[in-house]
């Protein structure tokens, strides 16, 4: 509904002084709190660290994707060791990628290159694995978790229909139910350009993403909860299990220009972190083959550029175990990250800056796991203590 702006000068003035007393903190700059030096970090680099997952004793989890190995390092990070194989067999794994927590103490990995889902105990041991091609009401679904809570809910964005679309529902589904899965909560997706050449009888279609065009991004916390942070005005929308909403108040922050430096960064970011996907049929039997990492930094001319970066990197978005939603805004390229935390009701409550080169990937017990990328593309993980919110 359009409002009307004829006369009532005095009625429009009156609102915004109304405005401005009910919703001042979106205008208010954050003390930002600095991470020095790491509580521990350990001694030997990764070549592209997939996951990350504290378990219950201290132990913690990492996948490296590129070395194709999985590991598990002591809880003062002092020593790690090897977990299996590579392999297709039933307790081997190739290319592990996301590590979810799992009912139970156990881990969810995805296994990029044999197209599946495997639980691994604590003990190490391979559990059930489920394929990432399922057939679902909605058709051929790529399932690719982006979030697990603590009942074994998988939330993802749906994918295998090759449709371009401008949003998308993200769905909760369990992997040992008959229950479809059912649509959470719709977010936006980045821009792309199409561009269509070629005669009647041979038309080819390209389709490319804006890079740092502005995208809604997401997380799930232990209890269900989504929250969405919102790229239009940056605020953040918890969605509940019940389905209520519980919104915060927009976040105000100055522009970032897009300059030659933040292109290569993105060019940068897809070579060591993009991922190549491969769904084929045998014998009737739909399988799907990805790998990440590994590619060729494309070249910036080819793309259309926003003038400004948006508020922050969807795929930062991460809910800790305390509730709290982090996000890591979109800085100049080179500066130190910053990473504004918002609470239960979506109020920003503190801002964290970490140091350059640096991505917030995982939460231990009171703790934060950091990786980060030297000059040669190696990465190294660290633990922090948790500042105090």
């Amino acid at each position: 509904m359009k409002q009307c702006r004829c006369g009532r000068w005095a009625a429009v003035a009156l609102a915004a002084e109304v405005a401005a007393l009910v919703s001042p903190a979106a205008a208010i700059s954050q003390e930002v709190t600095s991470l020095e030096d790491p509580a521990t970090a350990y001694a030997e680099p990764f070549s592209l660290i997939g996951g990350i997952r504290e378990l219950e004793d201290g132990r913690v989890l990492v996948s490296d994707a590129l070395e194709e190995k999985l590991y598990v390092l002591d809880p003062e990070l002092q020593g790690a060791e090897t977990i299996s194989r590579k392999g297709q067999g039933p307790d081997e794994y190739r290319q592990p990628d996301a590590l979810f927590a799992w009912p139970g103490d156990s881990t969810l990995m995805v296994d990029l290159g044999n197209g599946r889902m495997t639980v691994i105990g604590s003990d190490y041991e391979f559990g059930r694995t489920v394929p990432v091609v399922q057939q679902e009401a909605m058709g051929l679904q790529i399932i690719i978790p982006e979030g697990v809570d603590g009942a074994g809910y998988l939330y993802y964005e749906p994918r295998g229909d090759g449709m371009i679309r401008d949003s998308a529902d993200i769905v909760r589904w369990r992997s040992d139910s008959e229950v479809e899965a059912e649509p959470v909560v719709r977010v936006k997706l980045r821009d792309v350009t199409e561009r269509t050449s070629g005669g009647a009888n041979e038309i080819r279609q390209e389709v490319r993403p804006v890079p740092l065009s502005p995208e809604d991004g997401w997380s799930v916390g232990p209890d269900g909860s989504v929250a969405v942070v919102r790229a239009g005005d940056y605020h953040v929308d918890w969605v509940r299990p019940d389905g209520s909403v519980v919104s915060g108040s927009p976040v105000t922050l100055d522009p970032v220009p897009v300059k030659t430096a933040d292109k290569e960064a993105w060019a940068e970011d897809i070579a060591a972190n993009g991922m190549m996907m491969m769904v084929s049929n045998e014998n009737g039997r739909m399988n799907a083959r990805m790998r990440r990492g590994g590619g060729r930094a494309p070249g910036v001319d080819g793309f259309e550029w926003p003038e400004v970066k948006p508020p922050f990197a969807p795929e930062s978005v991460r809910v800790d175990p305390a509730g709290y939603v982090w996000v890591e805004r979109h800085v100049p390229a080179g500066e130190s990250p910053v990473l504004d935390v918002f609470d239960g009701e979506g109020a920003r409550v503190a801002s964290v800056a970490i140091p350059v080169r640096s991505s917030l990937r995982a939460f231990g017990e009171g703790t934060l796991y950091v990786t980060r990328r030297d000059e040669l593309g190696f990465q190294w993980l660290e633990r922090y203590e948790r500042p105090s919110i």
